[in-house]
C-alpha cells in the first residue's frame, strides 16, 4: 500500500522478503509472455526479472503505466522516471524471480557515473530551491490560454462567421496552432507523468488534450514515444520514429537502409509531407496500436474493453464536434467544414513535425547502429540521449513557449519525468556535467539554425549515394 509522509507518497511494501535471490534464467520471450494480469506481469531491469503482479495496485504512479510496461526490459524506463529518488529501487529485490538470459532490443554500456552525477545535480537544484519537479501551475494557465484560443477560433470559423475568407483562414491556422501547443505542453508532460502530483493529474490532462480535444490515442503515443523513441533514440529497428525496415520508407536516414533515386529529393518533399503527421497519427493509432497491436518494433500489450470504449468514444466525439456539428447544426457547407478542417490539421501537423524532426534528425545528431545493427551499443544510455539530441534557442522564452520546451531536448530525454517548465534552469547543470565528462552537448542559436541543420542532413543523406 502507500501512505503520505510530509505531503509526499512513500512506498510501503508488504511483500515477504526472501534470503535467497533466485538464479533461474528467463528469455525475453518468456518475459514478454507475462504481459497482463491474467498471465502475470513481469518486467526486466538490469538483467534481473521481476514479477510485479502483486505490486500493480500499490504503485504510486498508477496501474496504467505498469500495464503498458509489462513483458519488457524496463531498465532505462525505470531509471529515467525514478532518477530523483532511491525509494523504488529499494523495493525491487522483493519481487525478483530470476535473471534475464537473452535480450530483444539493444543494450547500452553501464553508467560510468555521468548520469548519476546529472541526477544528483538536478535533485539538489529542486531541494535547494524548494521546488516540485512536476508542479502543474505553469502548465495550467497556458492550457487555459490555448483552450480560449480554440473556442474563439471555432466561434469565428463556424458561428459568428466573418465575411472575409482570409480572416476565417487566419482563425483556422490559429486553431491548429493552439491545438498543437496543447499537445506540446500539457499532453506531452502528462504522457511523461510530469504535470501534477499523481496519476489522476496525468490521466486528466493527458486524456483531455490528446483524446477529447485532438482526437488521438494516448495509448498509441505511450507505445511510440515513451516505450520506443525515448529508450532507443535514433536507433533504426528499435526507435519507432526511425525507419523500421531497410526498404519502403520515404526517408533515407541511416546507411543500413536501401538507397533509391527518390531520396535525392527528400529534403524537398519531406518538409511538404510533414503537414500530414496529424492525420497520419489519428489513423495509425487505430490500424497499428488497436488493430495490429504493434507500433513498428514496439509490441502492444492486450488492450482492455474499457480502453477500446474510451478510444471509440473520444474519436467519435472529435469527428462530431469538428465536422458533423458545424455541418448539421450550424449550417456550414460541407466544403467549408472540410476545407477549414484540413487547414487546421495541416497547421497542427506542420508545427508538430518540424519541432520533432529538428530535435533528432540533424547534422548535429548521432545515429547509433548507422552502418549495422549492434546488440551491444558502444555508449551508455544517458550519453546516447545527449549525443542523439539537438537543442536550440536557449534563453529564448518565445522559442521555448512555441516548442513546448523541445528546444531543451537533451534535458527532456535525460529527465522526462520533470516538467518542461524547469528545463531552462536545469540545462546549465547538465551542460556542466557534460563538459566534465567530455560529452558533446549540441545547442544551436535558434530554430532557424536547427531547421537548416535538419534540411542539410536530409540533403546529404539523400545524395550520399547519388
Amino acid at each position: 500500500y502507500q501512505r503520505r509522509v510530509r505531503g509526499e507518497k512513500e512506498f510501503v511494501d508488504l511483500h515477504p522478503m526472501t534470503d535467497t535471490v533466485t538464479t533461474k534464467k528467463y528469455t525475453w520471450q518468456e518475459v514478454r509472455a507475462h504481459n497482463s494480469l491474467s498471465k502475470g506481469m513481469w518486467i526486466a531491469i538490469d538483467g534481473k526479472v521481476y514479477d510485479i503482479t502483486e505490486f500493480i495496485t500499490k504503485h504510486p504512479g498508477g496501474q496504467e503505466l505498469l500495464k503498458i510496461s509489462a513483458g519488457r526490459d524496463c531498465t532505462y524506463l525505470f531509471k529515467s522516471y525514478h532518477n530523483l529518488t532511491d525509494k523504488p529501487a529499494s523495493i525491487l529485490p522483493k519481487y525478483q524471480i530470476g535473471q534475464l538470459s537473452t535480450y530483444e532490443l539493444n543494450q547500452f554500456k553501464p553508467d560510468s557515473g555521468f548520469y548519476k552525477e546529472c541526477c544528483e545535480q538536478v535533485k539538489n537544484y529542486f531541494k535547494e530551491n524548494n521546488l516540485h519537479p512536476k508542479s502543474p501551475w505553469y502548465g495550467m494557465w497556458r492550457l487555459a490560454v490555448f483552450i480560449c484560443l480554440m473556442i474563439i477560433s471555432y466561434t469565428f470559423l463556424y458561428i459568428t462567421v466573418p465575411a472575409s475568407t482570409t480572416l476565417r483562414f487566419v482563425f483556422a491556422v490559429l486553431y491548429g496552432l493552439a491545438q498543437a501547443l496543447c499537445l506540446l505542453h500539457q499532453m506531452h508532460d502528462s504522457s511523461h507523468s510530469a504535470i501534477g502530483y499523481g496519476p489522476l493529474w496525468w490521466r486528466f490532462f493527458g486524456r483531455l488534450t490528446m483524446e477529447w480535444i485532438a482526437g488521438a490515442s494516448v495509448m498509441s503515443w505511450f507505445h511510440q514515444h515513451i516505450l520506443g523513441h525515448h529508450l532507443y533514440t535514433n536507433i533504426m529497428g528499435s526507435d519507432p520514429d526511425m525507419p523500421y525496415l531497410k526498404e519502403g520508407d520515404l526517408r533515407f536516414l541511416v546507411k543500413r537502409q536501401a538507397w533509391k533515386t527518390l531520396y535525392k529529393f527528400q529534403h524537398i518533399y519531406m518538409p511538404i509531407l510533414y503537414g500530414g503527421l496529424s492525420l497520419k497519427f489519428r489513423l495509425q493509432d487505430f490500424t497499428w496500436t488497436f488493430i495490429s497491436e504493434e507500433n513498428g518494433p514496439i509490441f502492444v500489450n492486450p488492450i482492455s474493453k474499457m480502453e477500446w470504449i474510451n478510444f471509440l468514444t473520444t474519436k467519435s466525439f472529435w469527428v462530431f464536434y469538428r465536422i458533423i456539428f458545424p455541418i448539421v447544426y450550424l449550417n456550414v457547407s460541407v466544403y467549408d467544414a472540410l476545407f477549414y478542417f484540413f487547414i487546421i490539421e495541416l497547421t497542427t501537423g506542420y508545427w508538430l513535425a518540424t519541432n520533432f524532426q529538428v530535435s533528432h534528425i540533424s547534422t548535429e545528431a548521432f545515429f547509433p547502429c548507422n552502418d549495422k545493427m549492434e546488440a551491444n551499443l558502444k555508449e551508455e544510455w544517458a550519453v546516447t540521449q545527449v549525443i542523439t539530441s539537438v537543442d536550440y534557442g536557449h534563453g529564448s522564452f518565445l522559442q521555448t513557449f512555441l516548442s513546448g520546451a523541445l528546444n531543451y531536448q537533451t534535458v527532456h530525454h535525460l529527465f522526462p519525468g520533470v516538467s518542461q517548465y524547469h528545463y531552462p534552469a536545469i540545462a546549465p547543470l547538465v551542460m556542466g556535467v557534460c563538459k566534465k565528462y567530455n560529452i558533446p552537448f549540441h545547442v544551436l542559436p535558434s530554430f532557424k539554425d536547427a531547421f537548416w541543420a535538419h534540411l542539410t542532413y536530409l540533403y546529404q543523406m539523400g545524395n550520399s549515394k547519388a
